[in-house]
Formats: structure tokens, sequence, C-alpha cells
């Protein structure tokens, strides 16, 4: 939707932003009168009966409405939209949770195939992940989405940037959460990623233009997450974590939870862990994901109408790995996930400086290893 002129578009952006009236209060007022239209009409001695004369009196004294006409005015020069329970695009999903959201303001488009089931995994995790987290939450955005399946995140940094960043690469379709003002790109790293999905995904929050973030907005948002997402992965979590709170509510609605395990002497794999032991599915690959959710044995996908054919480029690199020479073979065998620096392949190789780095350009241009920070190398995945 592009413009707000619709009544019933002004009255949801009107009740959901009156001064001082939260959550609870609207609860009361809907549960009271039935619907936002009746609320409006109501008169100032109805809304004392409900809400006591000054919370009224603020109801009654933005009657008229102009604050969400020039609120409307301020999202369309944004190219923001806005959805409520009741609208075409509202996401179905939202609406089995206990406290499903009275207003979604949306950068993007907000897709049909979000109410599609098992189609939606969520990816949580560590802010401060370590480079074998976030190239795992890459890969699994990545072949996740290959497959068509939608990946919904929390646009933070570490794990959930990564994750949008993976379904990105692979054309596919991600959602970000924002635990603050949908106009509002926090962290400011994630500018790219936010801009990205703004064209070919969607950002969504339930916080109009302008409210900065504040900790007690993410754990709100993270029903959202899971509300959405027909499996929650988590990849790195510390024993006490939000990312742990996303997956406490996605078992609570229904939802399956997988974790990816990690190394037991590492704090960001203590939340992980305790996960596997108390019953989540352990994943080692996407297909393990992919396979839950569908009951069958994965197989290569397209994604859906609409969107474009992806290239599996695990072929390429398989490909590429068969015809590595000896040498490349060796300087291959030297690295994993964990960042090795330059200095300690060139000792662990003996083959020279200049033949080492080379050889570490030539993988690097066959997108088989890579750089995460200048002179240190890890593999592709």
């Amino acid at each position: 939707m592009n413009t707000y002129k619709k009544e019933k578009d002004l009255l949801n952006l009107w009740f959901n932003n009156i001064e001082g009236i939260g959550a609870v209060c609207r609860k009361k007022l809907i549960l009271e009168f039935g619907s936002i239209e009746n609320v409006h009409s109501a008169s100032l001695g109805m809304l004392e009966g409900v809400l006591g004369t000054n919370k009224a009196r603020r109801i009654v004294d933005v009657h008229n409405m102009s604050f969400a006409m020039e609120l409307a005015d301020k999202l369309i020069d944004k190219n923001i939209s806005i959805t409520y329970p009741g609208s075409e695009d509202y996401p179905v999903k939202l609406l089995n949770m206990f406290d499903p959201p009275d207003i979604l303001y949306v950068k993007g488009i907000l897709k049909k195939k979000l109410n599609i089931y098992n189609m939606n995994v969520g990816i949580v995790g560590a802010r401060n992940a370590s480079v074998y987290g976030k190239e795992l939450a890459r890969m699994f955005g990545r072949e996740l989405a290959k497959k068509g399946i939608n990946i919904i995140s929390g646009l933070a940094l570490g794990i959930d940037g990564m994750s949008h960043m993976g379904a990105l690469d692979a054309g596919g379709y991600t959602v970000g959460v924002l635990g603050c003002g949908i106009d509002v790109i926090y962290p400011r790293e994630n500018y790219d990623i936010y801009y990205k999905m703004s064209q070919n995904g969607a950002i969504i929050s339930e916080y109009g233009p302008g409210i900065d973030p504040s900790p007690g907005l993410f754990p709100v948002r993270n029903r959202i997450i899971s509300g959405l997402s027909d499996g929650i992965l988590v990849v790195e979590a510390r024993k006490k974590s939000g990312s742990l709170i996303t997956a406490d509510l996605a078992l609570e609605q229904g939802k399956q939870v997988y974790a990816i395990p990690g190394r037991i002497t590492e704090k960001n794999s203590e939340g992980t862990n305790n996960l596997i032991r108390q019953g989540a599915m352990c994943v080692v690959s996407p297909d393990d994901i992919f396979e839950d959710l569908n009951g069958i044995q994965s197989e290569n996908k397209t994604l859906d109408e609409g969107d474009k054919t992806v290239e599996n480029n695990n072929d390429l690199k398989s490909l590429n790995k068969n015809s590595l020479a000896p040498a490349e073979k060796m300087l291959y065998s030297c690295l994993s996930l964990e960042p090795t620096y330059i200095d300690d392949i060139i000792d662990k190789l003996k083959i020279g400086v200049s033949d080492t780095i080379s050889l570490l350009y030539n993988m690097e241009e066959k997108g088989l290893i890579k750089q995460t920070l200048k002179g240190y190398y890890i593999i592709s995945v």
C-alpha cells in the first residue's frame, strides 16, 4: 500500500500512537467497545468508565486525528506501509500468537508465501559471534533460501545480519524484525543489509519512525520472529541470551527448535549445547532442517514464482576442489572456519612467501577461501 487515504488506515495509526495509551489500555478499549471505530466515536464519559479521566482526555484531545494524518504523510515520504489484523497482507501466522502485534510498519513487501507452513526459518544467535558462527549463519541462510525457505531474523550484528546476507546472496526472501523504529537502522553497520532487504525482502517493526532502540524492546520483538517462523535455528548463544528467549517462545508456540553444536569450551556455545541437551534438534547441515520441515529427503529446488532461479554454487566449489593442484590441496588442508594468519600458513606450507601468496590469491579467486580480516584466511562454506 502506498497511501493512507483509507479511513481504517488512519484510524489504526491514530489508535496505536496516542501518547500515554499503551498496549494494555488499547486491549481494554477493544474489549469494551469492540472496534477502533467505536473507540473513536465514544464519548469522554464512556472512555472514563474504562480508563479513568486522565487517559480518557488524552484520547478525546486528539479526536480530530491530525497527528495521525501528519504521521501518514511522513510514512509516505519514507516509503513505509502499515498492516494490522484484518489487512490483506497481515501475516496470518501472527494471529495464532497470544499477543499479535496491533500494527506493523513495513519497508519492502510482505509476501503471501510467509503464510505457507514449513517455509519460514528464524535464525538467531550471538551479536559478538565468532567467525565460525557467522560463516555458518550465512551458509545456512543461503542454502535454505536456495530451497525456497524464507529467512526470518532480527537484523542485529553477528548471527542475525549474516543469516540475512546469506538469504540475499541466494536471491531468496528474508524478513528482518526490528526492536526500534522502522526507519532507525540499528546497528549502523547493517546499513547495506537494511537497504538491500528493503528492496528485495521486508523489514518490519511494531514501532513507528524515530523510536530509538532500548533493551526492553528486543525481547518483545523476539515473539514476532518466532511467530513468523516454523522453526528457530540457534547458531551461537551464551547461557543467558536473547536468542534463548526466542527459542523458548518458539517452543511455547509449538515450533521446532534447531541448534548447531559448538565447542564445550566456548562461551558462545553454552546456550546452543544446553538447548541440544534439553531436546532441541542438533543440526549439522541445512538439509537437516529442510528434511525435518518437509518430512522428505532434501532435493535441489528453485525459488517460487516471481523469484530468480539460483545457481548451485556448491557444485562449482566441488569441481574446483577436485581440480586442485597438490600445493593447493596442502593449503586448503591448513585452513578451517577458524581464521589462520598468513605467517602461520607460510610456516606450515614451507614453499616460500611469494608462492604461498600466489596460492592464496588463486584460491580466493576460485571462491574456495576468503579473508575475514586482512591477512587472516578461512575456508569458504
